[in-house]
């Protein structure tokens, strides 16, 4: 009993010690290809949703944030909300804009944006927009006078908002914003992109020039922002509901909108082709080991006729696949981490809505390392079946 079950371990070992090396090599090398097309596809989808869903938190919301209730115009007190958010744990950093209800106005171009009034300093330790300059300069908390807009309300070739934008300002030129019926001309100070539409309709002055536009609204908010640290954000949302029961307090997914249509037609994609993968896995294992099964018929055959029995022989091309999952996995796995992931995130995927790289979690690794491991077991054992069930001498003859 004990022979026998040590012998399908030798039969599999001699089998691949005396096997041709280049046919090993490829053999390998198909595993690998295999297996990276798997892991390539998800955490390329992977890498597509996380950088959607950080453009809404880095670009628009925060991790966390406040409105004021339904039938409230604003958040009152706003530096003491700042001041109290920041205290709680978790808590990284947190900033206010006020969101004026105006036009600008550009020669004979005019159109309703969002005009936020920021803290320039403060609004750059939650929200990104500071780094998303393509042209000019962000603003300075001292500029009365100087506003930035998003590219599609500046206008141009490829920008997909062109039709309603202004059509060709630039950076220094001079725009109007007009206010209740209050008037200030601003020179455009710089030109952001953040690759998110939604973010790129909006403007930005700062809270020095709303004291100018709108004295009495200086102390509100329209929004509070918050960025909580990493795994931080559940405990953060319930410590802010909880300590502000006066206002709306949302998780950054609330705000999503068509980011978040956009994740969940990404994920049954990503469904859909790992089972297209795991298809051409088995097809391409089951041809590899069959057609080298085939050529070892007559082996086979002589196996059987000196009295090793059929599921003996079976087990030791389940082990010689499995052998060949195990190497082809492990090269995929340094080819994918070494080569890919470092490349990528080099030179990211451009998309219309984000710079994806690539980003594979651990339970989608090791569900794939099984995947393409069961793949190449049963592989392995069906022409091993069909094989050590011809007759004898058939096999020895290579009939």
């Amino acid at each position: 009993m004990k022979n026998e079950f040590k012998l399908p371990f030798y039969l599999a070992f001699q089998s691949i010690r005396r096997g041709r090396k280049w046919t090993l090599i490829l053999t390998i090398v198909l595993m690998a290809v295999a297996f990276i097309n798997l892991i390539f596809v998800s955490a390329l989808f992977n890498g597509i949703v996380q950088g959607s869903n950080q453009q809404v938190i880095n670009t628009m919301t925060g991790n966390i944030y406040m409105n004021p209730k339904q039938g409230t115009d604003y958040i009152s007190n706003k530096n003491e909300l700042i001041k109290n958010t920041e205290n709680v744990n978790g808590v990284q950093a947190a900033t206010s804009s006020f969101q004026i209800p105006a036009r600008i106005e550009y020669n004979s171009r005019t159109g309703r944006w969002p005009i936020l009034a920021i803290n320039p300093t403060e609004y750059s330790k939650v929200i990104n927009i500071s780094e998303k300059m393509s042209y000019g300069k962000y603003l300075d908390n001292n500029d009365d006078d100087k506003i930035i807009i998003g590219r599609q309300i500046v206008g141009g070739k490829d920008v997909e908002l062109n039709s309603t934008s202004l059509k060709g300002v630039s950076v220094g030129d001079k725009v109007n914003v007009i206010f209740d019926g209050f008037e200030k001309k601003f020179t455009v100070k710089g030109i952001f992109y953040t690759k998110f539409i939604e973010s790129d309709t909006r403007a930005f002055i700062t809270e020095k020039a709303l004291k100018n536009i709108a004295p009495k609204m200086i102390d509100n908010a329209t929004t509070v922002n918050v960025k909580t640290a990493n795994n931080q954000q559940d405990a953060v949302l319930k410590k802010l509901q909880s300590q502000n029961p006066s206002l709306d307090v949302f998780m950054w997914s609330e705000a999503a909108g068509m980011m978040k249509s956009t994740s969940t037609s990404f994920t049954s994609i990503n469904a859909l082709l790992t089972f297209v993968g795991v298809i051409i896995a088995s097809v391409t294992t089951f041809i590899v080991i069959y057609v080298d099964i085939i050529n070892r018929r007559r082996q086979i055959g002589i196996l059987r006729a000196i009295g090793i029995k059929p599921y003996i022989i079976v087990s030791s091309y389940a082990i010689i696949a499995a052998v060949y999952a195990t190497l082809g996995i492990l090269l995929g796995s340094l080819i994918f981490q070494f080569v890919l992931v470092p490349y990528f995130i080099a030179n990211p995927f451009t998309l219309p809505i984000a710079d994806a790289v690539l980003n594979l979690t651990w339970l989608e690794y090791i569900s794939r390392v099984e995947i393409v491991s069961w793949v190449a077991v049963i592989s392995g054992i069906i022409p091993a079946i069909l094989v050590t069930r011809t007759k004898m001498l058939d096999a020895i003859i290579g009939k």
